[in-house]
């Protein structure tokens, strides 16, 4: 066997070359698009950061998210929105000097890497001309395809900034571009890596709550309008967390939503709620809010029989109250589950009426028993008249539909009686009754029958008055 030459040893380290680099682009670019991905990104910005602080050059980093794009797939087929993306992809490429990194993030998202801006005004005006360019419309066959892109900026702080923090905090700030009644684009800045933390700290508080008994329920007492008397109990989740303290519902629930133990949450709930409510006289309700979640669990029903078994309550004096989000999902599924539940007994009410798209068809396609119009609106009746005919007609519509009403956030004499001269059924709020836990549900209970007794013996005149005279 000869010896290879020179010129043959040459060629195949150049073949062994080629195939190295071919390689490397593989492991370091994105099959689809053929741009950087994460971790390739994050070596080359890793060494721009150390050239430009040499250098004292500032440099941004621009996170830029597609929303529809899981729409037009999901529509259309996954192929379809592999083209989007490439497109979108053969946009940014072109539309960014070649010093400028691309990084493909995940199915819908990019990043772009700016090693050289003068200012931050020149990176914000980097991140709006790219979302304009991702905005246009796409064509495929014979269909127009439509996104919306958003953008979040994070600037090198020159201080302790890494590579992978620069692009964590692009994505912070991209999260807060994409929140309702944004401009489509936001700065990052310290009090989003705060927000950030302190939901983790939630996050790990539900999981520990859930595992180790934290939660616990509240009691809000609503009342007939016209007779004053106490027409049930709506039960509230509280978590006192030993080293957070009180967490909010209003910031541990949309977590649990997002992680999916508000399943959990939502079937402990209805047995504790039900648990406690057996225990009242007979005539009085319980209302349980239910996430949209809940609905998409496939365990809604199974959790809603389970607890009225434990307990042995019936299920006619459940109240399951649901916000208009819930009706924005599935609506087939939706339907089936509140007919189920309509037909067990249950009755359905739609919370916090009026702050929604409030489409009146929801009313005669969903098994309603009850509207609870919103506290805004209660609130609003002081100081804008408009508001207190738009209550009266919501009030003779629910009537015209043989739909109670509950008003809640109730806080002053003049709102209560304006609401029981147009007949809403029941009223609530802190005039009425702040929450109070288990242990002092049944002093609640035993104040409205007292208030109740006083009322019987009451001259007839003064009958129409003696709701105003409780303890509201």
């Amino acid at each position: 066997m000869t010896e290879p030459s020179g010129n043959e040893i040459a060629e195949l380290r150049r073949k062994i070359s080629v195939l190295e680099q071919d390689v490397q682009h593989l492991v370091s670019h994105d099959q689809l698009t053929g741009l950087l991905i994460r971790s390739a990104l994050l070596k080359r910005v890793e060494r721009h950061l150390a050239e430009g602080r040499a250098s004292g050059q500032q440099c941004a980093v621009i996170e830029i998210g597609v929303r529809g794009i899981p729409r037009i797939a999901g529509a259309l087929g996954r192929h379809v929105g592999d083209y989007v993306i490439s497109a979108l992809a053969a946009r940014l490429s072109n539309a960014i000097p070649s010093d400028c990194l691309i990084c493909r993030l995940d199915y819908w998202s990019f990043a772009v890497f700016l090693p050289r801006i003068s200012d931050a005004l020149e990176a914000l005006t980097t991140a709006k001309r790219l979302i304009e360019l991702l905005d246009q419309p796409i064509d495929w066959v014979e269909r127009t395809l439509t996104v919306e892109a958003a953008a979040g900026v994070a600037l090198d702080t020159k201080l302790d900034t890494d590579a992978a923090l620069l692009v964590h905090r692009a994505g912070l700030a991209y999260k807060a571009a994409t929140e309702k009644g944004g401009p489509g684009y936001a700065f990052f800045n310290p009090a989003l890596e705060q927000a950030a933390k302190r939901r983790q700290d939630v996050q790990l508080a539900v999981h520990e709550a859930l595992e180790k008994h934290y939660f616990s329920l509240a009691f809000q007492p609503y009342f007939n309008a016209a007779s004053g008397e106490l027409a049930g109990m709506e039960a509230l989740i509280r978590l006192n967390h030993p080293t957070l303290g009180f967490i909010s519902p209003a910031e541990f629930i949309p977590v649990a939503e997002e992680t999916g133990a508000i399943q959990k949450i939502g079937a402990w709930v209805l047995v504790e709620a039900c648990r406690v409510a057996a225990n009242w006289p007979p005539h009085l309700l319980v209302s349980i809010n239910f996430s949209p979640e809940q609905f998409m669990s496939g365990h809604l029903l199974s959790d809603v029989h389970n607890a009225l078994e434990l307990s042995s309550f019936p299920a006619y004096r459940m109240e399951v109250e649901i916000t208009e989000s819930t009706m924005l999902g599935d609506t087939e599924m939706i339907s089936s589950q509140l007919t189920a539940l309509r037909e067990l007994g249950c009755q359905i009410v739609m919370d916090d009426f009026g702050t929604g798209y409030s489409s009146l068809s929801y009313l005669w396609k969903f098994p309603f028993s009850k509207l609870k119009i919103d506290r805004s609106f209660v609130q609003a009746m002081d100081t804008k008249p408009q508001v207190k005919g738009m209550m009266r007609t919501i009030l003779d519509l629910a009537r015209n539909l043989g739909l109670k009403v509950t008003a809640e956030g109730i806080e002053t004499v003049e709102q209560a009686k304006m609401l029981r001269d147009h007949h809403c059924d029941f009223i609530q709020g802190y005039l009425c009754g702040k929450p109070v836990p288990e242990a002092d549900v049944a002093a609640v209970i035993m104040t409205r029958f007292a208030a109740s007794l006083r009322n019987m013996q009451a001259p007839p005149e003064e009958l129409p008055a003696a709701p105003l005279r409780f303890e509201f």
